[in-house]
């Protein structure tokens, strides 16, 4: 009963990252074309998908640890195939293994992707913005001498004999 309710939960999985491999290909096209809304709403699109990613790997660990007694608090894959799969099963379980590693692969490259794109855009913008509103910077070489002095009196002092 487990093995296929962890085959269940393990085929789902592929299927959500493959989900979010979808929206991170389209979140890639709207940080391209500078598409904020479309962006945001892919970002909405991801949330229940993460979600559901999370319940299904808690419900995935509660299994392994259900199966394995005090040794699956961290048990691998492999080690809950050896202990639960019957051997003539495993290579269907490779094959389902792999499937999810390389969908998580995929969508760790994509995101590693919109991650630099993002970047490279705030940078881009950033530079703009100082280059539109650049920074007054005050020369301390072509400062008044008498800034901050009160103002000298209309007489200097000296007596002029020329009038």
């Amino acid at each position: 009963m487990s093995v296929e309710r962890m085959k269940t939960i393990m085929t789902t999985m592929i299927e959500c990252h493959d989900a979010l491999y979808a929206l991170a290909v389209e979140k890639t096209e709207a940080v391209k074309g500078g598409n904020a809304p479309a962006l945001s709403e892919i970002t909405k699109k991801e949330s229940p998908l993460v979600e559901k990613l999370r319940a299904l790997e808690k419900e995935r660990s509660a299994i392994v640890e259900a199966d394995l007694g005090d040794d699956g608090a961290g048990a691998t894959f492999a080690e809950w195939e050896q202990a639960v799969v019957e051997e003539k099963e495993r290579g269907d379980w490779q094959r389902i293994y792999l499937d999810l590693a390389n969908s998580v692969y995929a969508l760790k490259q994509v995101n590693t992707l919109n991650q630099e794109l993002l970047r490279d855009s705030l940078l881009w913008v950033k530079l703009n913005m100082g280059l539109l509103r650049p920074k007054t910077h005050t020369l301390n070489n072509y400062q008044n001498p008498r800034d901050g002095q009160a103002p000298s009196s209309v007489f200097s002092g000296r007596i002029d004999s020329r009038t």
